[in-house]
């Protein structure tokens, strides 16, 4: 194995802006191209070939094929969208087997964070004032919008991209 770390950065700063594009893409759109997940598969092989440490690529590819099928589960029972299901599962190749359970917890604590946010700002919206905020409810079908996750799976994309940096 050749080791090029300057490549090995590249790979994982390519991970890094193709998740951030996808996150925006998810905000304003509520979409994820799969452009960018395959840009975040096809930088993967990059980043185990030029490595200057030893990656566990077998563990990363079973770790993101059992998110993948997760994903799928959940996207047919209408849980999740399917883009966020495809980023899950390919994000997850890179956490691999050793990081896989810290990426998890940081994109779910994003995810209810989140899902906090909007939920305030939704009771906001419908309040006719600050005084009323307490007294107001969120409407019946509150639980039922969309959530771009995709911003969620940034954050715990992001710590993976550090840790493999060297940065946490």
């Amino acid at each position: 194995m050749i080791t090029l770390p300057f490549v090995s950065k590249l790979a994982i700063l390519g991970f890094l802006l193709l998740l951030n594009a996808a996150a925006i893409s998810d905000i304003r759109r509520l979409i994820i191209p799969n452009s960018y997940c395959v840009g975040i598969a096809l930088c993967y092989p990059f980043y185990v070939l030029t490595s200057p440490v030893p990656v566990d690529w077998v563990g990363g590819l079973l770790v993101g094929g059992g998110l993948l099928v997760v994903g799928f589960v959940l996207f047919t029972t209408g849980r999740v969208g399917g883009g966020d299901a495809k980023l899950l599962a390919v994000s997850s190749v890179w956490a691999g087997p050793a990081l896989i359970m810290e990426f998890i917890l940081l994109t779910a604590l994003a995810g209810g964070g989140m899902a906090l946010v909007l939920y305030i700002r939704h009771r906001w919206m419908r309040s006719a004032s600050l005084a009323t905020l307490a007294a107001t409810e969120a409407a019946p079908d509150f639980t039922q919008q969309p959530m771009p996750y995709g911003v969620a799976i940034f954050a715990g994309g992001v710590y993976v991209a550090f840790t493999l940096l060297g940065l946490v």
